[in-house]
């Protein structure tokens, strides 16, 4: 330490040093407890639970615009469609409307209205609508990741119910 010209050394005194350890162990400790229950939402079950909160939102546009909107699943992922009048249209991209990829290596099933869906190729049309009065296509998506699965299934109410299957 060196003599400042009154005399005095200059450094921090204990009293500081002890009030920015504790300060610094505080946030240290809410860091830890907040990635405790941090996930990667890699899951099926989150992943799905997702999927179900974008399809609610894109029936209540349906509601809201008075225009039938689709979600078209792929092996891939999903995307957002809006019917016109001239035929099914993606939706422009936005935060809500943008285009999902599945995480992981996922395998899916899709069955609409009693009837198994192939997800290989991109269909020109979305396989799950909701319509403006608030019915939906009746469907059940199972998807299963390392040896994880759940299933969303829609009523024809415009119901969603998520069930996680171990």
């Amino acid at each position: 330490m060196q003599r400042s010209a009154t005399g005095r050394t200059s450094g921090f005194t204990l009293i500081e040093v002890l009030v920015v350890v504790t300060i610094a162990a505080i946030v240290a400790s809410l860091v830890i407890l907040r990635l405790g229950t941090w996930r990667s939402g890699a899951e099926p079950v989150e992943q799905l639970d997702r999927l179900a909160a974008l399809i609610d939102y894109q029936c209540e546009q349906a509601l809201f615009q008075s225009k039938p909107r689709g979600v078209r699943l792929t092996s891939e992922g999903y995307d957002f469609w809006q019917s016109t009048g001239s035929g099914w249209a993606p939706l422009p991209d936005d935060e809500v409307a943008r285009p999902r990829a599945w995480q992981g290596s996922v395998d899916l099933d899709l069955v609409v209205e009693d009837r198994a869906v192939a997800l290989e190729a991109e269909p020109d049309a979305p396989q799950l609508v909701c319509q403006p009065l608030g019915e939906m296509t009746d469907f059940n998506l199972e998807l299963r990741l390392a040896g994880q699965t759940a299933a969303l299934t829609g009523d024809p109410a415009g119901q969603l119910a998520l069930e996680n299957r171990q």
